[in-house]
């Protein structure tokens, strides 16, 4: 798992990892699904003076007893979220054969959607190693590429959009469905956060 946590959030006008949904922040939900999850390790890139995002990152391992978990700091993050994820794919241990990329604006996705992809991919359906949730035929995240994409990746230039890199795969690529729309539900701005805030109370997550 590699959670891109790196971005300004200019948007919201506030951190949206620290965003408060009752007992959890948004960071800690979304570390929370990955830790619970089938994935073998986490790492979460954030940006260069996000100390308060490190605390709470290092607080929710702690408290779900985390077995293997990093934290990387991007220092380049400004030039673009490709530059977050190459920071991600950098660090990785080496050990795993494909590779989960996670927003950390997601507090909805769980550890079963996170599943769900991992599962697909262990299918080893022919000619698909790119897998992307989706709910009522709309793309979203979290998104699994197979491990011969991280060279490809780190080769790309720090601006350059993930999408493209995707869309010029098309051929490599499946899309998953999961029931939960959650995948798809942006949250950048005051208004969308209390939109995630009540879809998550509803759903008992307070």
């Amino acid at each position: 798992m590699i959670v891109l946590a790196a971005g300004a959030s200019q948007r919201m006008g506030r951190p949206k990892p620290l965003l408060e949904f009752d007992q959890e922040t948004c960071l800690s939900l979304v570390l929370g699904s990955c830790f619970s999850s089938l994935a073998t390790e986490t790492i979460l890139v954030v940006g260069a003076e996000n100390d308060a995002i490190r605390d709470e990152a290092i607080r929710s391992a702690r408290q779900r007893r985390a077995s293997s978990f990093d934290i990387v700091v991007n220092a380049r993050h400004e030039r673009g979220q490709t530059s977050t994820l190459k920071a991600g794919l950098e660090a990785m241990s080496g050990k795993s054969d494909a590779f989960v990329v996670m927003p950390v604006d997601l507090p909805l996705v769980t550890c079963r959607e996170i599943d769900m992809l991992i599962q697909r991919f262990e299918m080893k359906p022919r000619g698909r190693n790119i897998f992307i949730a989706t709910h009522e035929n709309r793309r979203g995240h979290p998104v699994l590429f197979a491990e011969s994409h991280r060279l490809p990746i780190l080769e790309m230039e720090d601006d350059d959009p993930l999408n493209e890199y995707i869309r010029v795969r098309e051929g490599e690529t499946e899309e998953v469905d999961m029931g939960n729309p959650g995948v798809t539900i942006e949250m950048n701005t005051h208004e969308q956060y209390l939109r995630v805030l009540s879809l998550y109370r509803g759903a008992g997550g307070a």
